[in-house]
Parts: structure tokens; C-alpha cells; sequence
């Protein structure tokens, strides 16, 4: 009734289990530093970049010296820093949670998630087939659309 594994087997699995683990949380680890870093930066440079007027000087039009192409750069670099850490963290996390460490195993999480284990079980109706058809005869230049 019970599996027989040898311990050392076990203990071979759990070592590369955790070392697997601890990749992952760094690299989650990593990212999360990266966007809290980035996020403070951005903070700040939209702190720096705020105009405040001075007593009895005009709030309704900005001052001279203002530069609106380094500020767009600025805006457009900051918020692609954030983009990207953000979605960095959302995914290192994401595989981190489901214990994903390569592109095959995410199709294969995927796959079974979302129940493709069993498509050769599937029926197909003759529509579809006959969509799909169309579709790859369209693809492989078969139809000529002139």
C-alpha cells in the first residue's frame, strides 16, 4: 500500500526542492527591491519636479526656465522603469507561487490548469473544422483572396 523511496532519494529531491525554492524567492526578492527603488525615485523626482510658487508670486502659468522635454523624458523613463519592475515582480512572484522555473514548465502548469491533458478527448463539430481549414488553407496561401 505504501511507496518505498529510499531516503537518500528524498533527501536528494528536498535539497534541489529548496535550492529550486530559494532561486525563486531571490529572483522575486530581486525584483521587488528593484520596484520599491524605482518607485521611491519616481517619488522624488515628481517632488524636485513640482512647482511651487512663491508669496505673492503667480501660480497660473509656470516659470520661464521650465524645460518640458527633459521633464517628458524624465516622465517617460521613470515610467517605464516602474512598468517594467512591476511586471517583473508580478511574474517572479506568479512563478514563485506555482513553482515555475522555465518557459516548458509554464506551458505544462498551463496545460494542466486550464485541462489539456485530455485533447485528444475533445469533438470537434464540422463547422469548426471547416473554420480551422479556411483558416490554414488562407495561412499556407492556398486561397487566393484577387
Amino acid at each position: 500500500m505504501y511507496l518505498s523511496i529510499p531516503n537518500s532519494k528524498i533527501n536528494e529531491a528536498s535539497d534541489s526542492y529548496r535550492s529550486r525554492r530559494q532561486q525563486q524567492m531571490l529572483l522575486f526578492l530581486i525584483c521587488a527591491s528593484t520596484t520599491i527603488l524605482t518607485s521611491r525615485s519616481a517619488y522624488r523626482s515628481t517632488v524636485s519636479r513640482q512647482f511651487i510658487p512663491r508669496f505673492f508670486q503667480g501660480n497660473h502659468s509656470p516659470p520661464t526656465s521650465y524645460n518640458f522635454t527633459a521633464d517628458a523624458a524624465v516622465a517617460v523613463g521613470t515610467g517605464t522603469l516602474l512598468a517594467g519592475s512591476v511586471s517583473g515582480m508580478l511574474i517572479t512572484g506568479t512563478c514563485w507561487i506555482l513553482d515555475i522555473s522555465s518557459f516548458k514548465e509554464f506551458g505544462w502548469k498551463m496545460k494542466s490548469l486550464m485541462g489539456g491533458n485530455n485533447v485528444k478527448e475533445i469533438i470537434v463539430d464540422q463547422e469548426s473544422l471547416e473554420i480551422q481549414q479556411g483558416l490554414n488553407n488562407l495561412l499556407q496561401g492556398k486561397i487566393d483572396l484577387d
